[in-house]
């Protein structure tokens, strides 16, 4: 057995003669396991967060997004986006048309942001689980339908249902009719009945609202073309890898952007955030290891004879040094190690039962998630705090402590 690791562990477990070192080595260890316990929650509140937001994108916001780099619109019957849609690893696809158009109501007018999808969309953005009033239908007795954001409905005052006799006006610009010249004739419009609205977050629910793919070509007179092109992807596959693929396929023309990169800047600022605040709660570990250094200053001190009689056995100062280092990485070990399994633990809890909840928002609790390789990281950092912070001051106190009071 490693002796100096023996003496080590019997020095944590055993108890002193003076009790303030018991109380100083206990504070030290709690101290390291709730810094520890407190990054692994913020780290899982800052995954949790992550994924809440990733969860307000993904119904607008597909796996996989295909517009063209130039240019607004492009024939999307052509052979090479046709196989594309029918690749292993496509769950499903979508054509769709984006356009901002006018929206009128009796006397309400406004701006909205049409998103003009085909049916399956409907399925690939679980749309039924984001519906706040009536039914997400794009189609209802051969008639065309419009979902509308909750917040553009209560904006023009639409009423849901063909019932109403009343429906949403929709106008856009002619193809080549400046409206500064043509006036009202540089628009064309629609008149179309809403089936339901739905909720996602305050963007989505101000300023878009879905239309079949057909209405808005007839609207638009865009024909067979399209803005853009979005495929929903089995779980298995990777996003990044998937649409290097397609960039390979289509080549320079078209821009293919993953889910991440549509909305890299929230997501990097969110990843930013996550390690600003790690490293602030290592530099607050690092302050932490103080407590670690006065536990060791004292037991160097109440253990001079015990180091005496090793050093009077044939033991070298060498060893007497890693004595007291394998106490304090021990110290730091017992600390992390609880605080891992703690701060785990709390973290679960409020993932699954939701404890700490929040009122008046998009969801019911605090968001938490436990990331597995985070909980690496962390121990893995605090460990090695725990190691530099007990191998320096030792080499320093034990030639304060230890080769004085035995030369």
């Amino acid at each position: 057995m490693n002796l100096p690791f023996f003496i080590a562990r019997r020095y944590l477990i055993s108890k002193r003669s003076h009790n303030a070192i018991n109380i100083i080595t206990l504070i030290s260890i709690v101290v390291v396991m709730v810094i520890t316990s407190a990054m692994v929650i913020i780290l899982s509140i800052m995954n949790g967060i992550t994924d809440l937001i990733e969860q307000i994108y993904s119904p607008f916001d597909q796996d996989i997004t295909i517009t063209l780099r130039e240019g607004k619109t492009f024939p999307a019957d052509t052979l090479v986006l046709g196989e594309i849609a029918t690749w292993p690893g496509v769950v499903n696809s979508s054509k769709v048309i984006e356009e901002n158009v006018l929206l009128m109501r009796a006397d309400e007018h406004g701006i909205g942001k049409m998103k003009a999808v085909e049916a399956q969309y409907l399925e690939m953005s679980h749309m039924d689980e984001h519906t706040f009033l009536g039914e997400p239908l794009l189609e209802e007795d051969g008639q065309f339908r419009a979902i509308l954001g909750q917040g553009l409905k209560d904006q023009l005052g639409v009423q849901l249902g063909a019932q109403t006799f009343e429906p949403l006006k929709v106008a856009a610009p002619v193809r080549g009719k400046k409206i500064s010249k043509f006036r009202e004739r540089a628009l064309n419009k629609e008149s179309i009945f809403c089936s339901g609205t739905f909720t996602i977050n305050l963007e989505f629910d101000m300023n878009y609202f879905l239309v079949p793919l057909d209405f808005a070509k007839e609207l638009l007179e865009y024909e067979d073309h399209v803005t853009g092109i979005e495929l929903d992807l089995d779980e298995d596959v990777d996003a990044d890898e998937f649409a290097e693929r397609i960039r390979d396929s289509l080549g320079p023309t078209f821009d293919v952007r993953t889910r991440y990169q549509k909305n890299a800047l929230m997501y990097k600022t969110n990843e930013t955030e996550k390690l600003f605040v790690f490293v602030i709660l290592a530099f607050i570990m690092l302050l932490a290891a103080f407590n670690v250094i006065a536990a060791l200053t004292m037991l160097m001190i109440e253990k001079k004879k015990d180091i005496g009689t090793l050093l009077s056995m044939g033991a070298d100062m060498r060893m007497v040094r890693r004595v007291f280092t394998y106490e304090g990485i021990l110290i730091n070990l017992a600390g992390a190690g609880t605080g891992v399994l703690l701060g785990v633990l709390l973290s679960l809890a409020q993932q699954y039962f939701g404890f700490i909840r929040m009122s008046g928002t998009i969801v019911d609790a605090y968001p938490v998630q436990v990331i597995w390789p985070d909980l690496i990281i962390v121990f893995l950092a605090v460990s090695a705090i725990g190691f530099f912070s007990t191998w320096v001051p030792v080499r320093i106190l034990s030639k304060r402590f230890l080769i004085q009071n035995n030369s």
